[in-house]
């Protein structure tokens, strides 16, 4: 007898509420981190390699905050971390409107960096511990759902604002970020506290030793590393790199609904298709569909505008091909795979290791685009190949209790 996918009016109120947050917050994150890299360049002069090392630096300081973030999750409760992630990136975000100094966009970026790094392993974790096992696909594939509503609303939103590239526009836009961010608090209340009791005596407490000693979830990390370069480039670069070319800020808003669209299209779909294949399988082809991608941003330097324009449209949305699998497959599989005790830890090792990468994908490509248009395209490419190559490495590898979808 099959399965049927949860809908949306199956899960509860407070989830409810939760997914409509989230598409809330992602209209004014979305907005922030599409056009951060043009704001910083072009409304406040710092030379590209500069501008691309203060978007980066939220990034690289959620590698060094996400493992604290992650121990504080299992330790006082996933819900309260969250909620200071919320109260620090709304101070932050109200920040971006005064930076006139690289030394405070880049105090600014870290100070956001801090409020994600407490933010992101919290919610992943939350969501985790307050649904049942068999609820967590189908749970992940809704949030990544409302994540990418939210992204191609904020992407067309923030085109739209910034379109005349001037500074009260850019603060217009910081403005919505944070209204999004007190809307998101407001519902935070209403959850459980995702916090996990668990007495034991000191000889046998567990921490990240215990983590770091599940070589699979290590290996697996690793393999990360190629798809957050491809979000990083594919998704967070991509507006830069297509102003550059000289696409008009509208048209970079609608490209990047491209993808977000493309996610929440095929998000509930996919879920079903991934249930009973082999989660190593999914995530090696989800690697390809990025390795599509990025062969064709590679030709975009060598085209004219127009042209260029339909290509990376059609990049964005297999790029939101790949999304949808990682929604329906990979944070389930953390979950899966993490005791509830060290729920927070987990996620933060992956957290850090997805965000450090998306930021290292912001400074390298901000340097190697002032030199070679061509170039920027050919680093996600040879990492996407690597994701599929250490995906199907990983097949023989993964515990079997894990290693297919529910």
């Amino acid at each position: 007898m099959a399965v049927s996918t949860p809908g949306f009016r199956s899960f509860s109120p407070p989830l409810q509420r939760f997914f409509a947050a989230t598409v809330v917050n992602t209209v004014g994150s979305a907005a922030l981190f599409g056009f951060v890299l043009i704001y910083f360049h072009e409304v406040r002069g710092f030379p590209l390699d500069r501008a691309g090392f203060a978007v980066g630096a939220m990034s690289f300081t959620m590698v060094l905050c996400t493992p604290f973030a992650g121990f504080l999750s299992d330790h006082v409760g996933a819900r309260r971390v969250l909620t200071a992630g919320c109260l620090v990136s709304i101070v932050a975000g109200s920040l971006y409107a005064v930076v006139e100094t690289f030394a405070a966009a880049l105090g600014v970026s870290m100070l956001l960096g801090i409020g994600n790094a407490l933010w992101f392993p919290s919610q992943a974790a939350l969501l985790s511990l307050i649904v049942e096992p068999h609820e967590r696909p189908a749970v992940s594939a809704f949030q990544r759902a409302a994540l990418n509503l939210g992204a191609a609303l904020g992407g067309v939103l923030g085109g739209l604002l910034v379109a005349s590239g001037t500074l009260g526009a850019f603060r217009w836009l910081f403005a919505v970020n944070v209204a999004t961010y007190v809307v998101f608090l407001a519902v935070i209340p209403g959850l459980p506290s995702g916090r996990v009791e668990v007495v034991l005596p000191r000889s046998e407490r567990v921490g990240y030793g215990e983590v770091i000693r599940d070589q699979f979830f290590i290996r697996l990390l690793v393999t990360d590393i190629a798809i957050a370069l491809g979000f990083g480039f594919l998704f967070a670069f991509m507006p830069a790199y297509a102003s550059e070319l000289g696409i008009d800020k509208t048209t970079i808003g609608i490209l990047f609904m491209f993808g977000a669209a493309s996610v929440v299209l095929t998000q509930i779909p996919t879920l079903r298709w991934v249930r009973g294949r082999r989660r190593m399988h999914s995530l090696a082809l989800m690697n390809l569909w990025f390795v599509a991608a990025f062969a064709l941003m590679v030709a975009t330097p060598h085209t004219s505008i127009r042209v260029a324009v339909v290509i990376i449209g059609v990049a964005q949305i297999l790029g939101g091909f790949g999304e949808a699998v990682l929604g329906a497959v990979r944070q389930p599989l953390t979950s899966d795979l993490a005791p509830a005790a060290l729920v927070g830890r987990y996620f933060g090792l992956s957290t850090m290791v997805f965000q450090g990468s998306m930021g290292l994908a912001n400074t390298v490509g901000g340097i190697v685009m002032q030199h070679s248009l061509s170039m920027v395209w050919l680093i996600p490419l040879v990492g996407s190949v690597g994701g599929v190559v250490g995906s199907l490495a990983l097949r023989h590898r993964i515990p079997a209790h894990v290693a297919v979808s529910a």
